[in-house]
């Protein structure tokens, strides 16, 4: 059912334009908005009530999932569940947006561009290595996460790093807890997505960069995922073309999600994964 679910979605998802009712971010709002008053409570309430936000809807799907096991309704559920988890039209958006900009010269709409996917500097020459992350968080994570523990394993991460986002947006003291539970629930993920791009990528030039940071148990995911993604991807500096950086680290983000759904497909032909 795993790989039946992860097919349906990212051919929907790819097809499709995605309305507010089926993305994530629309719902995390209301859940933060609604327990907004836990604010007036103590300061060491204050600290943890993000947990609660996480953990709750998380066993709470799990529960309905394990009373479903097997049957059709469970393979629906999970599958809306994920299509709503999965992907960031947002950040397609932009990535269309800078496209747009590059290819008619507007320099400074790409460096705007660049820093609304998280680039303080609004760097063009960093954008593509943006957008690798933005694919791990958005794609690679959410599937690897789902075929783990389904539907609450994708919402568990998903609801995790915008939690983490959240918190680190409005400077709460809660937030250097939730960077180190994302950094724990990242630590495999992100060694596995990067193990793809040395098999999708140039193997023999990013193998030591990802034995140095595989063995590194405090290196951040980030750091770990671009640093082979840089190796992997081989990419000649072209300063008349701004598009090609990002075009070709998507393309090998992408082949790496097909690397990823391969994988899980003979491991469920195997009987590894249901």
């Amino acid at each position: 059912m795993t790989i039946i679910s992860l097919l349906l979605v990212l051919m929907a998802e790819r097809m499709t334009t995605k309305s507010q009712y089926w993305q994530f971010d629309y719902y995390f709002q209301r859940i933060v908005h609604n327990a907004s008053d836990i604010h007036s409570h103590s300061q060491a309430k204050q600290n943890w009530w993000w947990l609660a936000i996480v953990l709750v809807p998380t066993l709470l799907v799990y529960i309905v999932v394990q009373r479903l096991s097997g049957s059709f309704v469970e393979l629906v559920l999970s599958t809306l569940i994920l299509m709503v988890c999965i992907g960031c039209p947002v950040v397609r958006a932009t990535y269309e947006c800078f496209l747009q900009a590059a290819n008619r010269g507007d320099l400074e709409a790409c460096s705007l561009y660049a820093e609304q996917l998280g680039d303080e500097e609004g760097s063009i020459n960093s954008f593509g290595h943006n957008l690798v992350w933005q694919n791990y968080q958005h794609y690679a994570a959410v599937i690897l996460w789902f075929s783990a523990l389904g539907a609450s394993g994708a919402l568990l991460y998903v609801l995790t790093l915008a939690m983490q986002e959240h918190l680190t947006k409005t400077a709460h003291p809660a937030a250097r807890y939730a960077t180190a539970f994302l950094h724990i629930l990242d630590w495999v993920p992100v060694r596995i997505t990067a193990l793809g791009f040395l098999l999708v990528g140039h193997f023999s030039k990013a193998l030591p960069t990802w034995i140095g940071h595989a063995i590194e148990p405090n290196v951040p995911a980030k750091t770990l995922l671009l640093d082979v993604a840089k190796q992997a991807e081989e990419i000649e500096p072209d300063d008349e073309d701004c598009t090609q950086e990002p075009c070709m680290l998507v393309r090998l983000a992408k082949r790496n999600v097909m690397f990823l759904l391969v994988v899980i497909a003979l491991l469920t032909l195997t009987g590894w994964l249901n």
